[in-house]
Parts: C-alpha cells; structure tokens; sequence
C-alpha cells in the first residue's frame, strides 16, 4: 500500500487527510503494527486510484473479495467528499431522499435520526453534511446535476415546514449557475431506477461511480460500470421534466406542504 500512495503522488498526511483518519493510524498501519478496517482499505484503494491487478493483489492478501471494480466502504465514507470536491462534473440520482450535497440542516437532520443517529454524533453528522457542500460554492464548482424522484419531495421527511423548507432551498440552488435540479414525475411512470447513485468525472482521473445502499456504500470504477451508469443517467434524464417545468413542480408541492 504504501508503493500505491507513493505512485499517486501523496504523503502519509495528505493521504491520512483523504481518508479521514489520523497520519499516525495510517503510519501504524502502513508498518503493519495496526489492521486496516474493511471499510479503510477500500478507501486508500480508492484514494490511492488502483489498478485492477493492484486492487485485486491487495484484496487476494487481505483475504477479501468483493466483486470486480467494488470498492467496499461504509456510508458516506470520508473519500466520497474528495472526490466530489475534485471532480468536474457530478450527476446525482436521489430515489428515496435529498442528496446530500442538497440538504438543509433540518433534513439532514430528520434522515440521520431515523437512521439511528442521535446528540453528538448527530451534530457531526451535519457539520460533516454542510462542508461537504462547500464544494458547490466555489468558484470553481463542479457542475452539478441532480435527478430527484417525485416521492422524494412528497415525503414529508421532518415534517411538513422542514419539507417546504428543504424545497424551496432546492429551487434556489437550481437558480445557481453551474447547478441543475430536475425531477422525475409520478406521470411518467416507470422507468429504469437503480437505487442512489452519483457519475463524477474529473480533468484528469478516470470516472467514478458511487453507489449507496443499506448500511453500505462504495465505488465502481470499471469502465463497463461507468459506461453502463451513464447510460441510467441519461435514461433518467429523458424520462425528468426539464429545469423549469421542474423548479414549477418544486414550487407546486412546497406550497402543499406549507399548507398541510
């Protein structure tokens, strides 16, 4: 491991700093007097931007492996957030809830206490939400694309005034140069969903594709993965009103939540 970071051109703190742990963790570990986690291998895979034949070596050595092109990581894992804030260009999918590169505080808040997070770790988890959306303030900000289903803005998540709320940020972060919201309409029915997922492209770097479920997330790096992803998101951009008929929609349903 300790050859990738070199080869990608990092330090042990700058790559500690990507990874969201300690230089003297990675250094303990780097000196084999301390066990990488599952989820923290995964991460310097990705950091690090393996190769097959590295990512495959590594993980035949730590005794796991998961399927080609997966890099295995817990819920939002620290590397997501760098990744977002070097990439391009970001397509987001939001099925069941608000990216969260597009959260208010309220329903970052209202989602991670459903998911059992409470007093502390809850607060972290929206200090950690709000600076990863720094990234969509910069000058240099990626241009940023979110495809959110109907049911998302429905779903009074936090209740009714934290929804109206969360909405009508969303209608103004649509207004911003660079930053594209629409939505996918209950009228048109059905149409290919592959659950959450994010497309980041980068100047230099190959494409990524993060996917998130339960209790897992991780990243697809494989070009037959990022090609078959670009084609969802295209497939879902077809079937999604475009932007203002969407920022209307967006519009529409706040007023019903204000209402309720």
């Amino acid at each position: 491991m300790v050859e990738l970071r070199v080869r990608a051109g990092l330090t042990t703190r700058g790559a500690a700093r990507r990874l969201g742990i300690s230089s003297a963790s990675l250094n303990r570990t780097e000196n084999a007097k301390r066990e990488a986690s599952a989820e923290e291998l995964g991460g310097m895979l990705a950091v690090y931007r393996a190769g097959e034949a590295d990512r495959k070596l590594v993980l035949d050595l730590a005794g796991a492996r998961p399927a080609p092109g997966w890099l295995g990581l817990a819920p939002d894992p620290p590397p997501l957030a760098r990744f977002e804030a070097t990439a391009l260009s970001i397509v987001d999918f939001a099925p069941h809830a608000v990216p969260g590169l597009l959260q208010t505080a309220a329903y970052t808040r209202a989602v991670h206490t459903h998911g059992g997070d409470l007093g502390v770790a809850l607060d972290e988890r929206v200090r950690a939400q709000a600076r990863r959306q720094a990234v969509l303030s910069r000058l240099s900000a990626p241009h940023y694309a979110a495809f959110l289903d109907e049911a998302v803005l429905r779903r009074p998540v936090g209740g009714s005034a934290a929804m109206a709320e969360q909405i009508r940020w969303l209608v103004s972060r649509a207004r911003q140069p660079g930053t594209t919201v629409r939505v996918v309409p209950f009228r048109h029915g059905g149409y290919r969903n592959p659950g959450r997922f994010s497309l980041m492209r980068f100047r230099e770097a190959a494409p990524v594709v993060y996917v998130e479920h339960e209790g897992s997330s991780g990243f697809l790096d494989g070009a037959a993965d990022v090609e078959r992803f670009g084609a969802i998101a295209a497939s879902i951009a077809a079937a999604a009103l475009d932007g203002l008929d969407s920022v209307n929609l967006m519009n529409r349903i706040a007023s019903d939540h204000e209402r309720a």
